[in-house]
């Protein structure tokens, strides 16, 4: 898969090889005094704001109750700190420094600076100063988001007015993220593969969108990505449903449960289904070694008994199919009502660059054949 790991920006990496560095350093340096990484923070806490309440450090520290309890107990057990409860308040406990800890205060500060200061050392004194500032905004707005919803779903593209996504109606399309297929020639390598610098939507922000915009829309596009893979999808379309709004859902058909759930909760009013190959190639086609096909076929089968608008998507390339695979994709999809043929054309997106598209003269060349099973095939 030609894509470049090593130039692209991977904020959530750089965290993680730093915080286990730290961490690695950290016990080494803490193992002759008995402490480890996870207790340091909070005995600076305490020693630099005696008689700081458990809450308070938890709230300080970004810490559940449950980790600030247990590593309090240790930092107790170990005699490095003494709990009390409050004069103003008998149920709030007071933690204070021990003569234990405050001297091995020194000791501690000194293998802090030290750390501080070797991975500082290439680092300009202004960036360091900005980067300071900027690490402690995000922490902010790390705590801050902790506390939000987080499972409500997010998109992570936004398509305002689309007057080609359903028929006859005005859509306003919105992307999940994340995808279980690897399809080579995906023009959406932005969706399946995720930066952490990708702008998103949260669902509050879509649903304001399509409630300011009632008198000019009809529909809502969920597209992806995969967006079945995401069952935070479901509070999302029941609020979307109750504004009085039109449904259309695409999906590659491998989550047969959850859209069996959507359809009979009808949730969902349109489901465009994107077929990969014949069976015998789809693993190939999807970019993966082994694949069973099993939720594939009950999901082709669902929209062909339901009563339920659907149609099927197949996007030719000519790598992976051949003419005859598209005739014989068209029989195994019968008694289906509706194809559609798109065109494919590379992007700056996709997945793996190289591939070839059929063109609009070679597809109707095969139309014919394919309409002796699907009565309706479209070209797109």
């Amino acid at each position: 898969m030609n894509r470049d790991f090593q130039n692209s920006s991977d904020l959530l990496l750089d965290i993680s090889i730093l915080y286990r560095s730290t961490q690695k350093y950290y016990d080494q340096m803490l193992q002759s005094i008995s402490l480890t990484y996870a207790q340091l923070p909070i005995l600076i806490l305490i020693y630099e704001n005696e008689g700081i309440s458990q809450q308070q450090i938890a709230q300080d520290g970004g810490y559940d109750k449950g980790t600030i309890t247990k590593q309090v107990q240790k930092l107790e057990e170990m005699g490095y700190i003494r709990v009390q409860p409050s004069k103003k308040d008998k149920r709030a406990k007071e933690l204070y420094t021990t003569s234990q800890a405050r001297a091995i205060m020194s000791k501690v500060y000194a293998i802090r600076t030290s750390w501080w200061r070797h991975i500082s050392s290439s680092i300009p004194k202004e960036d360091m100063a900005a980067f300071s500032g900027f690490y402690k905004n995000m922490a902010a707005s790390a705590k801050e988001f902790a506390k939000a919803d987080l499972n409500a779903i997010s998109f992570f593209e936004h398509q305002k007015l689309s007057f080609q996504s359903v028929p006859g109606k005005v859509s306003t399309i919105v992307a999940t993220g994340g995808c279980n297929y690897r399809c080579p020639f995906c023009n959406e390598s932005h969706l399946v593969f995720l930066k952490e610098d990708s702008i998103s939507y949260s669902q509050e922000e879509i649903l304001q969108y399509v409630k300011s915009r009632k008198d000019m829309l009809d529909s809502i596009t969920i597209t992806g990505g995969e967006p079945l893979m995401h069952t935070e999808l479901d509070p999302f379309l029941k609020k979307v449903k109750q504004m009085g709004f039109f449904i259309n859902l695409m999906t590659n058909g491998s989550y047969f449960e959850h859209l069996k759930s959507l359809v009979e909760q009808k949730l969902v009013d349109r489901v465009v289904m994107y077929i990969k190959n014949v069976p015998e190639k789809y693993g190939e086609t999807i970019g993966l070694k082994t694949y069973e096909i099993h939720e594939v076929v009950k999901s082709i089968h669902l929209l062909n008994t339901e009563k339920i608008e659907s149609v099927f998507v197949i996007t030719p390339v000519h790598e992976f199919h051949t003419p005859e695979d598209l005739v014989a994709m068209a029989k195994w999809l019968k008694p289906a009502s509706s194809l559609e043929l798109h065109i494919f054309e590379e992007k700056e997106t996709v997945i793996q660059k190289g591939y070839h598209g059929y063109t609009r003269e070679e597809l109707n060349k095969i139309k014919k054949e394919l309409e002796v099973y699907i009565p309706n095939v479209k070209i797109r």
